[in-house]
């Protein structure tokens, strides 16, 4: 198997080292890795040149957002002939038997699409899987499947859903069926969910593998994702930018594609937004009261 690792890096060179740090402590040879550098700063490229430099630079500009650099990976892994492509994101860090054990179950289960467990940096605390539950007016609904390394656990679990570039291990001819990520209408946010959920409805199978793990740095996700630290302004930004997974016009895409009843996609955003709100407030208060406290 030919195997491709797509990281992209928008001004982080630091995430970037460390992330290419632990892939390249991985067991598992030989792979190619494929950096789309689209950041405004020239760290990265002397960066990777000078500690790095085998591997595959691609420059990519600013207005790619997410989607739009995996998608320049993907397109060069495809044209140097890959069998398979990892989506590494670069708060990402895999363990030394991550990759091998992804390429294990990918040749066992070669229409399948496999992503690793995710732990969080630091405490060691596995993260929930996800499954598609839109009636609820939400795209994914968190499900814990148990221990990561469980005794009698089978390696592979069947999902309905995989959230982002967190190590995801692609066949190409999956990309050459489904499709690229689309850059147009969700440039950040929401681009895997419609991936994938364009994967289900092909039939393509979903699985997460328990005993191969990334390490998620918590710290390098959204400022939207903080809702205590927000003030009412702040947040109300967080439904416009691109940054954010709060942001209405890919969520309504999102929901325009795949809300299971059709021409009611508009029940389904508004429950969203409501759920976000609420949740909001609540986190307000809870801080609120905090300091009133001390």
């Amino acid at each position: 198997m030919r195997l491709a690792v797509v990281i992209t890096d928008y001004d982080g060179w630091e995430q970037t080292r460390r992330c290419l740090e632990h892939l390249y402590a991985s067991t598992h040879r030989p792979f190619e890795t494929i950096v789309v550098d689209h950041g405004l700063s020239d760290e990265t490229r002397r960066g990777l040149l000078e500690k790095f430099p085998a591997v595959i630079r691609v420059e990519g500009d600013p207005s790619l957002w997410w989607a739009g650099a995996t998608n320049l990976g993907v397109r060069c892994a495809l044209e140097r002939g890959s069998d398979s492509i990892v989506l590494l994101n670069n708060d990402c860090y895999v363990e030394p038997n991550t990759l091998a054990r992804l390429v294990t179950h990918s040749a066992a289960e070669p229409q399948a699409v496999i992503a690793p467990m995710q732990i969080t940096l630091g405490s060691g605390t596995v993260q929930p899987f996800l499954s598609t539950c839109l009636l609820l007016g939400f795209p994914t609904l968190a499900v814990s499947r148990g221990p990561r390394n469980g005794a009698d656990a089978p390696p592979l679990v069947r999902t309905g859903m995989i959230g982002g570039g967190r190590g995801v291990i692609v066949p190409a001819h999956v990309f050459r069926k489904i499709g690229l990520f689309d850059a147009e209408n969700m440039p950040h946010y929401y681009a895997d969910h419609d991936f994938y959920l364009r994967c289900r409805k092909q039939g393509v199978p979903l699985y997460m593998a328990r005993d191969a793990a990334v390490a998620v740095d918590p710290r390098r996700t959204t400022a939207a994702a903080n809702y205590s630290r927000l003030n009412l302004r702040e947040f109300r930004r967080t439904f416009s930018d691109p940054r954010s997974h709060r942001n209405l016009h890919a969520l309504t895409m999102l929901f325009r594609l795949h809300y299971p009843v059709p021409g009611l996609w508009w029940v389904g955003v508004g429950l969203n937004l409501a759920r976000y709100i609420l949740t909001y407030l609540a986190a307000r208060g809870f801080r609120l009261l905090a300091t009133r406290g001390k």
